[in-house]
């Protein structure tokens, strides 16, 4: 599906992106852009998730959420969240009122801040810079 939407959204004028945001008491905004880790919403990575590592993503984890790519027990229904053995690309979707400190309608301003987060195994990226203008 989120294949999909990347191919129908654009089609409908709608640009889509694949990122997160978080606004400041402000109301100042900072769009993420890269790693999904920090999203805490609607579409969360949960290989290895843990209460006490994500408190938000595992309490969004309830009816209403679809687990992709997870193994479970059969008779418990209990989901090992350490298992790799399909794929380390586990996700889990669910709606956004499922986190706390959402706020509802996602819209805001424009960002402020605006970050991408790249995992760079060569060192060629710095782990923090700031761009100019220029």
């Amino acid at each position: 599906l989120f294949g999909v939407m990347h191919y129908l959204m654009p089609r409908r004028g709608i640009l889509s992106l694949h990122s997160g945001s978080n606004m400041g008491k402000d109301g100042d905004v900072a769009l993420f852009f890269g790693l999904s880790d920090i999203e805490g919403g609607c579409y969360a990575k949960c290989i290895d998730l843990s209460q006490e590592k994500e408190p938000d993503i595992w309490n969004a984890i309830k009816f209403g959420t679809v687990l992709e790519n997870v193994v479970f027990d059969e008779h418990t229904r209990e989901v090992d969240y350490t298992d790799k053995s399909v794929t380390e690309n586990t996700r889990a979707a669910y709606p956004i009122e499922y986190i706390p400190n959402a706020k509802i309608p996602c819209v805001g301003p424009h960002p402020k801040n605006v970050i991408l987060l790249a995992c760079d195994a060569f060192g060629v990226l710095p782990p923090v810079s700031k761009l100019n203008l220029a």
